[in-house]
């Protein structure tokens, strides 16, 4: 679990305001996570923090690529990724998450954004993966296969 380590925040002794994170985001943070869709990637996760007295805005930039087959010849490609998420974080007697929303207990000394960073890189995958969304085209042998079958 090393490899998450650089994703904990110190958030007790942080004072109010703006700040700003930077993560790189490869295949070892990946493996951490059993039975993870996306196994290569190379992004980069920008964090701006906006702690207040009661609560703290987490705004998420995510930039990169992530290694996924082709929906329709089954080549694996570099897929770019680029998707920005939000997440705040309030106060409360005692931890939950809601939709968009995390509680956490006052006085807690740290907050771990792997989790929310690992989830927020699958949602910006889209549905249908294929070449084109890389500006690239399909193998062309697997596309004689797939015409000659219609």
């Amino acid at each position: 679990m090393k490899p998450l380590v650089p994703f904990t925040l110190p958030i007790s002794g942080l004072r109010d305001g703006m700040h700003e994170y930077r993560f790189q985001v490869g295949d070892e943070f990946f493996s951490c996570f059993e039975g993870s869709v996306i196994q290569h990637g190379n992004l980069t996760v920008d964090l701006s923090l906006d702690k207040r007295p009661n609560l703290m805005v987490l705004h998420f930039r995510i930039d990169g690529t992530v290694q996924v087959d082709c929906d329709r010849c089954l080549e694996a490609f570099d897929l770019p990724v680029r998707d920005e998420q939000n997440l705040l974080v309030k106060y409360d007697e005692e931890p939950r998450e809601e939709a968009e929303v995390i509680y956490i207990e006052k006085g807690t000394f740290e907050l771990s954004v792997a989790k929310y960073v690992y989830e927020f890189i699958h949602l910006a995958v889209p549905i249908n993966k294929t070449h084109e969304r890389a500006g690239a085209e399909c193998d062309p042998e697997m596309l004689k296969y797939i015409q000659y079958v219609l």
